[in-house]
This record gives C-alpha cells, structure tokens and sequence, in this order.
C-alpha cells in the first residue's frame, strides 16, 4: 500500500482537525455554527476520500 495513493485524503482530513482547533482556540467552547462548520468540513473530507483519482 503506497501512501501516495491516499495524499488526497490525508490533506483532506486536516480541515476538520484545523476548524476543531481554531473553534476551540477562540473561546474554548463550540457553539452550533461551529459544530456546522466542522460537520462541513467533515463530509467534505469524506467526499474527497470517495472520489477516486484519475488514472495518469
């Protein structure tokens, strides 16, 4: 299994750990428009590991 072949997802996944971070970083608390944007950012990272790479 080559790692190469998932970068997309990898980088991908980061977004949702990056809003988590920042919503909890501004006050230390979520509220409901944060736990949206996470939730976003969380089937946006999904929808990038579903779709699969075009071959070269």
């Amino acid at each position: 299994m080559k790692i190469s072949a998932y970068w997309k997802s990898v980088i991908a996944s980061l977004a949702p750990v990056l809003a988590t971070v920042q919503a909890a970083a501004d006050d230390g608390a979520f509220d409901s428009s944060e736990g949206i944007t996470i939730a976003i950012a969380l089937l946006i990272a999904f929808g990038v590991y579903r779709v699969p790479n075009k071959q070269a």
